[in-house]
């Protein structure tokens, strides 16, 4: 039996930080796209970056949810 990926409509909220010279970028691209929202572009950028993170690679699940603060050094 195929193993099919179930895509899920379910929306959960995240909130970065990024550069203000980038969200500018993005809402300019957005203002003069009609068809483009922020949430697609957004979305779209996030998933070609993780199918080139990924791309060879399995990840095991997470264990519980992820340290708030500074990244952990390399080990």
């Amino acid at each position: 039996m195929k193993h099919t990926q179930q895509v899920t409509k379910r929306k959960e909220r995240v909130t970065l930080s990024l550069s203000a010279d980038m969200v500018e970028r993005l809402r300019t691209v957005v203002y003069w796209s009609p068809k483009l929202t922020l949430t697609g572009v957004v979305e779209s950028a996030i998933q070609a970056s993780l199918k080139k993170l990924e791309k060879g690679k399995r990840f095991k699940k997470r264990k519980g949810k992820l340290p708030v603060g500074r990244p952990r050094k390399e080990q």
